[in-house]
């Protein structure tokens, strides 16, 4: 019969066989990753040619002084409603209905366009203007406007 077994011992990899692995592990995530190394290593050479990595490199050393420099700059009397209206303005950009804005924004590009080729000597008059209501952009323009100033009087 066989013998009783009592201990059970755990298996414990080398050093030199875990080392083994790890390099194995490294070259399998290397050829899998080929391309993306090698953009990756073409990027650090033309920041390197650019003298870029030695600036990023000055800043990280120096990141305690720049840091102080910002907040000094930052503390003037001319920056605080910069600073102070910075998040009211982040809302408020999260609170715009862009596809609107930027319709009536182009409607306003246009506007000025035309604005701008006009003769800026020229005046209207009363029959000008009853021209201006037939004309059915025109008519739709103005009381679009006008709907947007009664609306902002609200």
């Amino acid at each position: 019969m066989a013998e009783r077994i009592t201990k059970i011992k755990k298996q414990e990899k080398t050093e030199a066989e875990i080392k083994q692995e790890s390099l194995a592990e490294v070259t399998d995530a290397i050829a899998e990753n080929k391309d993306s190394i090698l953009k990756a290593i073409n990027l650090i050479s033309t920041l390197d040619d650019a003298k870029i990595l030695d600036a990023l490199t000055g800043a990280v050393n120096s990141r305690g002084v720049i840091a102080n420099k910002f907040s000094v700059e930052l503390n003037k009397e001319q920056y605080t409603g910069l600073i102070s209206n910075m998040a009211s303005l982040v809302f408020l950009l999260g609170d715009l209905d862009v596809d609107d804005l930027s319709e009536l924004l182009n409607k306003v590009n246009k506007g000025l366009h035309v604005a701008n080729q006009a003769n800026p000597n020229q005046k209207t008059s009363m029959t000008g203007l009853m021209r201006i209501l037939k004309d059915d952009e025109m008519n739709r323009s103005l009381t679009y406007m006008l709907n947007m100033l009664k609306g902002m009087s609200r």
